[in-house]
């Protein structure tokens, strides 16, 4: 699993999974969800992760990665929607995801993650 493995246009996904038996690599994209804004993740969805990272014809699928460590974050989202959680901004751009999948027709799945380290804060 390369961390930053640059792609043939100069394009460096955080990590890249290669597996032994299958020439399929799978980019996964890692962002700290409170540096980012709803319509940035939106954005880097679709443009980097779906865009540049995808367009490997060997690589139909994709992770998004994000990690949480601020309590008190929620993000607006560009449909009007505002999420409040990390849970919910992960369903937003799992929603979001699910309504422009049409237009990516070579990308057979896009799975966004969650990690929130404040649970585990919380409970110490």
């Amino acid at each position: 699993m390369p961390q930053e493995e640059e792609l043939a246009d100069a394009k460096r996904p955080d990590l890249r999974v290669h597996g032994t038996g299958f020439d399929a690599p799978v980019p996964i994209e890692i962002k700290l969800a409170e540096r980012w804004t709803g319509p940035r993740l939106v954005e880097r969805l679709e443009n980097q992760l779906c865009g540049d990272y995808l367009r490997d014809v060997r690589s139909g699928r994709g992770v998004m990665l994000l990690y949480h460590r601020k309590a008190d974050r929620h993000w607006s989202m560009p449909d009007g929607t505002k999420a409040m959680t990390l849970d919910e901004l992960v369903a937003a751009l799992r929603r979001h995801w699910s309504a422009i999948s049409q237009r990516y027709p070579g990308v057979e799945e896009i799975e966004v993650i969650g990690i929130d380290l404040t649970r585990r804060t919380a409970s110490k």
